[in-house]
């Protein structure tokens, strides 16, 4: 990362820190100049406005769920393992702290404005939809029994988030061990497979 990136990130992360504490409508760019101890000139050669730098947030984390919204169900593999596969990439996920700081950003706009819900909703539904698309391929393929793919889908992750990322925004709590989260993939994969034996 070249001097000129580094000053964008150091801001960036400034930008972040703001915007977790005041929400957008108390964020200002006075403040983030001076927690990035700069001058606001240098602040607004590389972001305009308070705006753009919520707007950097939204793409970080559109960038840092992509990963799931690529996965695709593939009939010629055993469902419990693809299954736990995505256990594991959403785990990785909620236990990421960037994660977690954007989580607290967008969460805070997204109660605060309706507006804004719907802003953020519409960015993340392409993402979203990869994961639904991956119950409802295997639902198509008969192995979700009577449980209609979205809710599968929405108790499934449900089952994860409720261990750590609540706790993690929220609480503030850090994630879990590595060994905390292993287990939490395998009671969750384990009752969820449960439940459709």
């Amino acid at each position: 990362m070249n001097r000129s990136a580094n000053k964008r990130q150091a801001l960036l992360d400034a930008g972040i820190e703001e915007l977790m504490m005041q929400g957008l409508a108390g964020a200002s760019m006075e403040a983030i100049a001076n927690r990035a101890a700069v001058s606001k000139r240098t602040l607004y050669k590389y972001f305009p406005s308070i705006d753009a730098v919520f707007s950097e947030v939204m793409d970080l984390m559109v960038a840092r769920v992509e990963p799931l919204g690529r996965m695709r169900f593939d009939p010629g593999r055993p469902f419990g393992e693809q299954l736990r596969e995505i256990a594991q990439k959403e785990m990785q996920l909620i236990c990421d702290e960037e994660y977690t700081r954007l989580s607290r950003v967008l969460m805070i706009e997204a109660m605060r404005s309706r507006e804004q819900s719907m802003r953020l909703m519409t960015r993340f539904h392409e993402k979203e939809l990869g994961l639904y698309r991956w119950f409802a391929e295997a639902h198509q393929a008969g192995q979700l029994g009577d449980i209609a793919p979205t809710l599968a889908a929405d108790m499934f992750t449900g089952l994860l988030k409720s261990c750590a990322y609540w706790q993690s925004v929220i609480g503030w709590q850090p994630a879990p061990e590595l060994a905390v989260q292993t287990t939490m993939i395998d009671e969750a994969c384990r009752m969820f497979l449960a439940r459709l034996a």
